[in-house]
Protein backbone atom coordinates (compact mmCIF):
# COMPACT_ATOMS: atom_id res chain seq x y z
CA UNK A 1 0.00 0.00 0.00
CA UNK A 2 3.12 2.64 0.86
CA UNK A 3 3.85 2.30 -2.72
CA UNK A 4 0.86 3.03 -3.89
CA UNK A 5 0.87 6.29 -1.83
CA UNK A 6 4.14 7.09 -3.02
CA UNK A 7 2.92 6.80 -6.48
CA UNK A 8 0.04 8.66 -5.60
CA UNK A 9 1.76 11.70 -4.30
CA UNK A 10 4.47 11.70 -7.64
CA UNK A 11 1.04 12.05 -9.57
CA UNK A 12 -0.45 15.06 -7.25
CA UNK A 13 3.84 16.62 -7.60
CA UNK A 14 3.59 16.60 -11.53
CA UNK A 15 -0.17 18.08 -11.07
CA UNK A 16 1.20 20.53 -8.96
CA UNK A 17 -1.41 19.49 -6.38
CA UNK A 18 2.10 20.07 -3.83
CA UNK A 19 -0.37 19.88 -0.59
CA UNK A 20 -2.46 16.55 -1.89
CA UNK A 21 1.27 15.21 -2.69
CA UNK A 22 2.81 15.79 0.68
CA UNK A 23 0.05 14.21 2.32
CA UNK A 24 0.32 11.23 0.17
CA UNK A 25 3.81 11.01 0.68
CA UNK A 26 3.16 11.03 4.96
CA UNK A 27 0.88 7.94 4.49
CA UNK A 28 3.79 6.20 2.55
CA UNK A 29 6.54 7.08 5.36
CA UNK A 30 3.70 6.03 7.85
CA UNK A 31 4.19 2.69 7.00
CA UNK A 32 7.75 2.07 5.38
CA UNK A 33 9.43 4.92 7.22
CA UNK A 34 13.04 4.30 5.85
CA UNK A 35 12.21 5.10 2.18
CA UNK A 36 14.85 7.63 1.39
CA UNK A 37 13.17 8.64 -2.15
CA UNK A 38 9.65 9.39 0.22
CA UNK A 39 11.61 11.47 1.62
CA UNK A 40 13.25 13.47 -1.20
CA UNK A 41 10.00 13.83 -3.13
CA UNK A 42 7.99 15.02 0.01
CA UNK A 43 10.98 17.75 0.12
CA UNK A 44 10.84 18.87 -3.29
CA UNK A 45 6.79 19.34 -2.96
CA UNK A 46 7.92 21.19 0.55
CA UNK A 47 10.36 23.49 -1.61
CA UNK A 48 7.67 24.33 -4.08
CA UNK A 49 5.59 25.64 -1.40
CA UNK A 50 8.20 27.84 0.51
CA UNK A 51 8.43 25.54 3.33
CA UNK A 52 12.37 25.64 2.75
CA UNK A 53 13.37 24.68 6.36
CA UNK A 54 11.23 21.96 6.13
CA UNK A 55 12.38 21.02 2.58
CA UNK A 56 15.82 20.94 3.75
CA UNK A 57 15.00 18.65 6.73
CA UNK A 58 13.76 16.06 3.89
CA UNK A 59 16.72 15.88 2.05
CA UNK A 60 18.56 15.61 5.26
CA UNK A 61 16.24 12.62 5.91
CA UNK A 62 17.31 10.83 2.71
CA UNK A 63 20.58 11.81 2.63
CA UNK A 64 20.76 10.22 6.06
CA UNK A 65 19.07 6.89 5.14
CA UNK A 66 21.70 6.20 2.48
CA UNK A 67 20.37 7.77 -1.25
CA UNK A 68 23.77 9.77 -2.17
CA UNK A 69 22.12 11.57 -5.27
CA UNK A 70 23.82 14.11 -6.86
CA UNK A 71 20.31 16.00 -7.29
CA UNK A 72 19.66 15.64 -3.24
CA UNK A 73 23.04 17.56 -2.49
CA UNK A 74 21.84 20.11 -5.44
CA UNK A 75 18.18 20.63 -3.74
CA UNK A 76 19.54 21.20 -0.09
CA UNK A 77 22.44 23.12 -1.66
CA UNK A 78 19.66 25.24 -3.81
CA UNK A 79 17.51 25.53 -0.26
CA UNK A 80 20.31 26.35 2.20
CA UNK A 81 21.22 29.28 -0.94
CA UNK A 82 17.93 30.75 -0.37
CA UNK A 83 17.86 30.60 3.28
CA UNK A 84 21.59 32.07 2.95
CA UNK A 85 22.98 29.40 4.67
CA UNK A 86 25.98 30.03 2.74
CA UNK A 87 28.52 27.68 3.83
CA UNK A 88 26.07 24.59 4.31
CA UNK A 89 25.41 25.55 0.59
CA UNK A 90 29.04 25.41 -0.58
CA UNK A 91 29.14 22.03 1.24
CA UNK A 92 26.29 20.54 -0.51
CA UNK A 93 26.93 21.95 -4.07
CA UNK A 94 30.51 20.75 -4.46
CA UNK A 95 29.45 17.13 -3.23
CA UNK A 96 26.67 17.21 -5.59
CA UNK A 97 29.56 18.59 -8.08
CA UNK A 98 31.91 15.25 -6.87
CA UNK A 99 29.36 12.91 -7.59
CA UNK A 100 28.00 14.51 -11.33
CA UNK A 101 30.78 16.39 -12.29
CA UNK A 102 29.50 16.93 -15.81
CA UNK A 103 26.34 18.27 -14.24
CA UNK A 104 26.22 22.31 -15.73
CA UNK A 105 23.52 22.79 -13.68
CA UNK A 106 25.91 22.30 -10.12
CA UNK A 107 28.33 24.75 -11.27
CA UNK A 108 25.59 27.76 -12.03
CA UNK A 109 24.42 26.74 -8.25
CA UNK A 110 27.69 27.07 -6.91
CA UNK A 111 28.35 30.19 -8.90
CA UNK A 112 25.26 31.90 -7.78
CA UNK A 113 26.81 30.63 -3.23
CA UNK A 114 29.87 32.15 -4.39
CA UNK A 115 28.29 35.64 -6.16
CA UNK A 116 26.05 35.94 -2.27
CA UNK A 117 29.38 35.92 -0.86
CA UNK A 118 31.10 38.28 -2.72
CA UNK A 119 33.68 35.95 -4.39
CA UNK A 120 33.42 37.33 -7.34
CA UNK A 121 36.59 35.82 -8.41
CA UNK A 122 35.18 31.99 -7.68
CA UNK A 123 31.59 32.98 -9.05
CA UNK A 124 32.85 33.91 -12.47
CA UNK A 125 35.00 30.48 -12.39
CA UNK A 126 31.51 28.78 -11.61
CA UNK A 127 29.96 30.37 -14.13
CA UNK A 128 32.45 30.05 -16.83
CA UNK A 129 32.49 25.87 -16.08
CA UNK A 130 28.48 26.00 -16.25
CA UNK A 131 28.85 27.57 -19.29
CA UNK A 132 31.33 25.15 -20.93
CA UNK A 133 29.13 22.35 -19.85
CA UNK A 134 26.24 23.79 -21.09
CA UNK A 135 27.45 24.69 -24.65
CA UNK A 136 29.10 20.74 -24.68
CA UNK A 137 25.42 19.87 -24.40
CA UNK A 138 23.79 22.64 -26.87
CA UNK A 139 22.07 24.17 -24.28
CA UNK A 140 21.86 27.49 -25.91
CA UNK A 141 19.34 29.41 -23.75
CA UNK A 142 21.45 28.07 -20.13
CA UNK A 143 24.59 28.72 -21.54
CA UNK A 144 23.69 32.12 -22.43
CA UNK A 145 22.56 33.01 -19.32
CA UNK A 146 25.48 32.29 -17.69
CA UNK A 147 27.53 34.17 -20.06
CA UNK A 148 25.09 37.26 -19.32
CA UNK A 149 26.11 36.48 -15.48
CA UNK A 150 30.14 36.50 -16.30
CA UNK A 151 29.65 40.09 -18.16
CA UNK A 152 27.68 41.13 -15.28
CA UNK A 153 30.59 40.43 -12.58
CA UNK A 154 33.33 41.76 -15.25
CA UNK A 155 35.11 44.88 -12.83
CA UNK A 156 34.57 47.81 -14.91
CA UNK A 157 37.23 49.70 -15.51
CA UNK A 158 38.54 52.53 -13.10
CA UNK A 159 38.84 56.08 -13.99
CA UNK A 160 41.92 57.78 -15.46
CA UNK A 161 43.30 59.36 -12.30
CA UNK A 162 44.09 63.26 -12.51
CA UNK A 163 47.11 63.86 -12.09
CA UNK A 164 48.61 60.52 -12.54
CA UNK A 165 50.36 59.13 -9.80
CA UNK A 166 51.65 55.46 -9.38
CA UNK A 167 50.15 53.28 -11.55
CA UNK A 168 49.50 49.78 -10.53
CA UNK A 169 49.34 47.31 -13.24
CA UNK A 170 46.70 44.06 -12.88
CA UNK A 171 48.43 40.96 -12.25
CA UNK A 172 47.28 39.69 -15.53
CA UNK A 173 46.44 41.73 -18.41
CA UNK A 174 44.01 40.76 -21.29
CA UNK A 175 47.53 40.58 -23.42
CA UNK A 176 49.61 38.56 -20.74
CA UNK A 177 45.98 36.01 -21.06
CA UNK A 178 46.99 36.15 -24.62
CA UNK A 179 50.57 35.25 -24.87
CA UNK A 180 49.78 32.67 -22.19
CA UNK A 181 47.78 30.65 -24.82
CA UNK A 182 50.40 31.26 -27.41
CA UNK A 183 52.92 29.83 -25.25
CA UNK A 184 50.73 26.60 -24.17
CA UNK A 185 50.47 26.40 -28.79
CA UNK A 186 53.91 26.90 -28.86
CA UNK A 187 54.82 23.62 -26.19
CA UNK A 188 52.16 21.55 -28.22
CA UNK A 189 48.92 22.03 -25.91
CA UNK A 190 47.10 23.47 -28.38
CA UNK A 191 43.73 22.18 -26.75
CA UNK A 192 45.12 24.28 -23.58
CA UNK A 193 45.23 27.20 -25.73
CA UNK A 194 42.29 27.23 -27.68
CA UNK A 195 40.55 26.68 -24.62
CA UNK A 196 41.76 30.29 -23.47
CA UNK A 197 41.12 31.55 -26.45
CA UNK A 198 37.64 30.36 -26.77
CA UNK A 199 37.21 31.81 -23.47
CA UNK A 200 38.15 35.51 -24.21
CA UNK A 201 36.13 35.26 -27.36
CA UNK A 202 33.16 34.64 -25.87
CA UNK A 203 33.41 37.67 -23.42
CA UNK A 204 34.45 39.55 -26.06
CA UNK A 205 33.82 38.05 -29.84
CA UNK A 206 35.12 41.58 -31.23
CA UNK A 207 38.39 41.72 -29.94
CA UNK A 208 40.21 41.79 -33.28
CA UNK A 209 43.69 40.43 -31.26
CA UNK A 210 41.73 37.41 -29.69
CA UNK A 211 41.42 36.63 -33.62
CA UNK A 212 44.97 37.12 -34.43
CA UNK A 213 46.56 34.93 -31.41
CA UNK A 214 43.75 31.94 -32.54
CA UNK A 215 45.07 32.28 -36.03
CA UNK A 216 48.91 32.19 -34.87
CA UNK A 217 47.85 29.02 -32.93
CA UNK A 218 45.67 27.47 -36.19
CA UNK A 219 48.99 28.37 -38.01
CA UNK A 220 51.12 26.38 -35.79
CA UNK A 221 48.88 23.54 -35.81
CA UNK A 222 48.42 23.46 -40.07
CA UNK A 223 44.93 24.66 -40.02
CA UNK A 224 45.65 27.28 -42.54
CA UNK A 225 42.09 27.70 -43.60
CA UNK A 226 40.80 28.70 -40.41
CA UNK A 227 44.20 30.45 -39.95
CA UNK A 228 43.34 32.56 -42.72
CA UNK A 229 39.55 33.09 -42.04
CA UNK A 230 40.76 34.55 -38.41
CA UNK A 231 43.10 37.20 -39.77
CA UNK A 232 40.36 38.31 -42.00
CA UNK A 233 38.30 38.95 -39.53
CA UNK A 234 40.90 40.67 -37.34
CA UNK A 235 41.55 42.61 -40.58
CA UNK A 236 38.04 43.50 -40.79
CA UNK A 237 37.88 44.60 -36.95
CA UNK A 238 40.90 46.96 -37.17
CA UNK A 239 39.69 48.72 -40.32
CA UNK A 240 36.32 49.13 -38.08
CA UNK A 241 38.72 50.74 -35.43
CA UNK A 242 40.24 52.76 -38.95
CA UNK A 243 43.85 50.61 -37.94
CA UNK A 244 45.12 50.42 -41.26
CA UNK A 245 48.55 49.37 -40.25
CA UNK A 246 47.36 46.28 -38.66
CA UNK A 247 45.15 45.38 -41.33
CA UNK A 248 47.63 45.81 -43.75
CA UNK A 249 50.05 43.36 -41.84
CA UNK A 250 47.20 40.90 -41.54
CA UNK A 251 46.47 41.00 -45.22
CA UNK A 252 49.89 40.52 -46.57
CA UNK A 253 50.50 37.40 -43.71
CA UNK A 254 46.77 36.18 -45.20
CA UNK A 255 48.55 36.11 -48.87
CA UNK A 256 51.64 34.66 -47.80
CA UNK A 257 49.17 32.08 -46.06
CA UNK A 258 46.88 31.23 -49.26
CA UNK A 259 50.09 31.06 -51.21
CA UNK A 260 51.03 28.31 -48.75
CA UNK A 261 47.72 27.03 -48.78
CA UNK A 262 47.40 26.79 -52.64
CA UNK A 263 50.99 24.90 -53.45
CA UNK A 264 49.93 22.62 -50.37
CA UNK A 265 46.52 21.57 -52.38
CA UNK A 266 48.18 21.42 -55.84
CA UNK A 267 50.58 18.86 -53.99
CA UNK A 268 47.81 16.56 -52.23
CA UNK A 269 45.86 17.28 -56.18
CA UNK A 270 48.63 16.00 -57.56
CA UNK A 271 49.15 13.02 -55.67
CA UNK A 272 45.64 12.03 -55.80
CA UNK A 273 44.04 12.81 -58.74
CA UNK A 274 44.38 9.06 -59.94
CA UNK A 275 42.96 8.06 -56.30
CA UNK A 276 40.50 10.24 -55.95
CA UNK A 277 36.67 11.32 -57.70
CA UNK A 278 35.63 15.07 -57.46
CA UNK A 279 33.26 13.96 -55.02
CA UNK A 280 35.47 12.88 -52.87
CA UNK A 281 37.54 16.23 -52.30
CA UNK A 282 36.14 18.10 -49.35
CA UNK A 283 35.11 21.98 -50.31
CA UNK A 284 36.87 24.22 -48.31
CA UNK A 285 36.42 28.33 -47.75
CA UNK A 286 34.46 30.24 -45.24
CA UNK A 287 30.87 29.75 -44.83
CA UNK A 288 28.18 31.11 -46.41
CA UNK A 289 26.40 34.00 -45.12
CA UNK A 290 22.75 32.14 -46.06
CA UNK A 291 24.83 29.38 -43.37
CA UNK A 292 26.02 31.88 -41.12
CA UNK A 293 22.91 33.67 -40.27
CA UNK A 294 21.30 30.12 -40.27
CA UNK A 295 23.62 29.47 -37.15
CA UNK A 296 22.86 32.81 -35.24
CA UNK A 297 19.28 32.13 -35.52
CA UNK A 298 19.30 29.27 -33.91
CA UNK A 299 21.47 30.34 -31.21
CA UNK A 300 19.39 33.62 -30.86
CA UNK A 301 21.82 35.58 -32.20
CA UNK A 302 23.97 35.13 -29.69
CA UNK A 303 27.31 35.45 -31.12
CA UNK A 304 29.18 34.60 -28.18
CA UNK A 305 27.34 30.74 -28.51
CA UNK A 306 28.22 30.33 -32.12
CA UNK A 307 31.93 31.01 -31.89
CA UNK A 308 31.85 28.17 -28.41
CA UNK A 309 30.39 25.59 -30.59
CA UNK A 310 32.57 26.44 -33.67
CA UNK A 311 35.49 26.76 -31.49
CA UNK A 312 34.92 23.64 -29.47
CA UNK A 313 34.06 21.20 -33.36
CA UNK A 314 37.30 22.79 -33.88
CA UNK A 315 39.39 21.37 -30.95
CA UNK A 316 37.36 18.08 -31.64
CA UNK A 317 37.83 17.56 -34.86
CA UNK A 318 41.47 19.84 -36.20
CA UNK A 319 41.86 20.16 -39.71
CA UNK A 320 38.36 20.68 -41.53
CA UNK A 321 37.47 22.90 -43.31
CA UNK A 322 35.90 26.30 -41.84
CA UNK A 323 32.20 25.58 -43.36
CA UNK A 324 32.29 21.68 -42.36
CA UNK A 325 32.84 23.60 -38.46
CA UNK A 326 29.77 25.77 -39.07
CA UNK A 327 27.55 23.12 -40.91
CA UNK A 328 28.41 20.68 -38.24
CA UNK A 329 26.93 22.98 -35.30
CA UNK A 330 23.62 23.51 -36.99
CA UNK A 331 23.18 19.89 -37.94
CA UNK A 332 23.92 18.95 -33.99
CA UNK A 333 21.85 21.70 -32.94
CA UNK A 334 18.64 20.28 -35.03
CA UNK A 335 19.39 17.27 -34.97
CA UNK A 336 18.99 17.95 -30.87
CA UNK A 337 15.39 19.58 -31.64
CA UNK A 338 14.00 16.80 -33.67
Amino acid sequence: MQQEWYEQGLTKAQAQDYQGAIADFDQALAESPDRSEVYYQRGLAHFKLGNTEQAIADYTQALDRGLQYHSMYYARGLAHLILNHLDAAVADTKQAILLKPDQAANYELLGQIRQRQGDTGKAIASYRKAAELYLDNRDVSNCRRCLDKIQQLQPSPPPPLTPPTVVIQPSLTVEDFLQEAITKAKQGNYRGAMDDLDWVMQIDPQDAQVYVCRGQVHTQMGNLEAAIADYQQAARLFLDKADKSMAQQLLTTIGQLKTQLAQRQSFVTSVDTRSRSPRQIVPTGRPSHAVQQKLLRLVGNDRRIVTGLVERLKIKNPGMPEDWYWEKAIYDLERDRR
